[in-house]
């Protein structure tokens, strides 16, 4: 048996989360008696902590061979028994955070919106100066910093020779698409400008070359950088130009553990929701270099930490420097039971992956998966807790936020990437939606996705009530009205009552279920409030050839003042 720990958090009692010494973070606790998080409260005012060192190799050996061996033979992963995350609510979702914001998943944002996404600007003023603050030619993706007129500072990257708007595209329409899903991000823009309008260097600027030496930093380090780039027709240069976040930069953030600086950070990483569900969103925009050095934490106004996801060059069809191919998001840069399975087989054992038929869809496109997408089996370039911790109750929660985007959102984001052709943006366009709906079929098919659960019938007189809640299989596609029934089996132990039955789904997302209790059941119903206990309302969503996922928990709280139940949680 495990041994419990309770943490104290920023909220004071409001803020245990519970966590298991011997097996790693333990279950909920169940709903009834769980706290519930609070919105903004890792947002207190803290000390500013020290800037940390993107140190990756160590943690990209740990997850990619102790990290994949130990999930491998853990007997809890092999049962389907994997720990559920600590950050959720009552009712199975995340409160806003310095982490998450509730976007286009809680209230649908207008296209407008979408295509602006996280910009309050144009992107760099080329109509003053632009100085030079920093060069990169270390990497694959070799580039500059820059500070415009005003003062405000850019990371330019430019796309790889032959493949004009690939890298620089994929960047911006996914970074769109990351924020109205509700993450942190910075402000992306497509940058064209001309040779003349970088007009100097900012004085003490310095550059690491390929061997990490400092040197000090000139123009011609410009005129190197862009040999290697072509340039649109009219001779201007094309790139993604993304804005320093706000606040001092703190280095990386984790997808495991907590950052000890930041009183503010009390939930294991791998144990959040949002960061597990953040798996779905990036198996969406298919951004396989989702890793600790595309993070960023910043030290912000009032003064806590705010964690964002930068760089999204290596996203949709972009490998950054070339398009994607048909390994990368289907086996991580060392996989280990993969690379076991060649070596004891002298090469014979191979992957679905290694037949696949690889073509570019476009140059400005790339290349991407879409009637062989597998939802569930897509891979980052490299493993990390988080994503493999991932449960179908998190996989459920991410697949909601890819699941709320509308074809003309789609569309709005595809825009913001100013991709060169119609064609192009059309094309792309129609792949996000694809790969949208087999998120949805996915997803929504492991659990029954039920939401907005309320009791609008209530009878006094025998404890019976109706129950309303919205299918998000029906609301998002997964599914019609016709094809699915609702099973469901109320359960209250003190009070003695217990009620099932079957009801067909009617027209709509939205859905009703009348629970009638008998007479006979509710001798009890005049007992005092404190002596009932809770209530629960299992409800199975029953679909095509019996298909069914899990059940969704509806736990209700019978006031005996009132003579009613009320909602007060859900599970799936």
């Amino acid at each position: 048996m495990a041994i419990l720990t309770l943490r104290r958090g920023p909220l004071g009692a409001a803020g245990f989360s519970i966590c298991a010494i011997l097996s790693g973070c333990a279950g909920q606790v169940p709903i009834p008696v769980r706290p519930e998080p609070i919105a903004y409260a890792d947002t207190l005012p803290i000390e500013e902590p020290a800037y940390r060192e993107p140190l990756e190799a160590p943690l990209l050996v740990r997850d990619a061979i102790s990290g994949q061996v130990a999930k491998g033979i853990s007997v809890r992963r092999l049962v389907n028994e994997n720990h559920e995350a600590l950050n959720v609510t009552r009712f199975d979702d995340v409160v806003n955070s310095a982490w998450f914001e509730h976007r286009n998943g809680r209230g649908r944002m207008t296209v407008d919106d979408v295509f602006r996404g996280p910009t309050t600007g144009m992107g760099p003023d080329t109509t003053g100066s632009i100085v030079l603050t920093q060069a990169k030619l270390q990497g694959i993706s070799p580039g500059f910093h820059i500070e415009d007129s005003r003062g405000v500072r850019y990371v330019v990257k430019f796309d790889p020779q032959g493949f004009q708007y690939l890298s620089s595209s994929a960047g911006v329409i996914a970074n769109r698409l990351m924020h109205a899903a509700g993450f942190h991000v910075p402000e992306d823009y497509i940058f064209r400008f001309r040779r003349e309008h970088i007009t100097g260097v900012k004085e003490g600027a310095t550059y690491q070359d390929e061997d990490f030496v400092e040197h000090p930093l000139g123009m011609e380090l410009v005129d190197e950088i862009l040999a290697r780039v072509d340039t649109l027709p009219d001779g201007r240069f094309l790139a993604v130009a993304s804005q320093y976040v706000p606040g001092p930069p703190l280095g990386p953030f984790h997808f495991s553990g907590t950052r000890k600086d930041d009183p503010n950070d009390w939930y294991a990483h791998e144990h959040r929701r949002d960061l597990r569900g953040l798996y779905v969103v990036s198996s969406w925009v298919n951004h396989v270099d989702m890793r600790f050095a595309n993070t960023m934490d910043a030290f912000v106004q009032p003064g806590y930490v705010r964690h964002y996801l930068i760089d999204f060059a290596a996203s949709l069809g972009s490998g950054t420097i070339r398009p994607h191919n048909p390994r990368e998001s289907a086996e991580y840069n060392f996989d280990f039971w993969q690379t076991m399975g060649r070596m004891f087989t002298l090469g014979f054992y191979r992957q679905g992956w290694e037949s696949e038929p690889f073509a570019v869809i476009d140059p400005s496109i790339g290349w991407m998966q879409v009637e062989t997408f597998d939802p569930a089996g897509w891979k980052a370039n490299w493993p990390n807790e988080a994503f493999v911790n991932r449960t179908a109750r998190d996989g459920y929660w991410g697949s909601k936020l890819v699941g709320s985007f509308t074809d003309d959102q789609i569309r709005a984001a595809v825009g913001a990437g100013e991709l060169p052709s119609e064609l192009a943006a059309d094309t792309l366009a129609d792949i996000l939606r694809y790969r949208r709906d087999r998120i949805v079929e996915h997803w929504y098919g492991l659990v029954t996705p039920i939401e907005n659960v309320e009791i609008v019938g209530i009878g006094a007189a025998t404890g019976g009530f109706t129950l309303v809640f919205d299918d998000y299989g029906i609301r998002d596609g997964a599914w019609t009205a016709d094809e699915v029934s609702y099973r469901w089996k109320f359960e209250h132990e003190a009070l003695g009552r217990r009620q099932e039955g079957v009801s067909d789904a009617r027209v709509g997302a939205r859905q009703s279920l009348v629970i009638g209790l008998s007479a006979l059941q509710d001798a009890s119903l005049g007992r005092a409030e404190s002596t009932s206990g809770p209530a629960t309302l299992a409800i199975t969503a029953m679909g095509p050839g019996d298909r069914r996922g899990r059940s969704a928990t509806v736990y209700l709280h019978w006031d005996a003042e009132a003579a009613r139940y009320r909602v007060v949680g859900l599970e799936h």
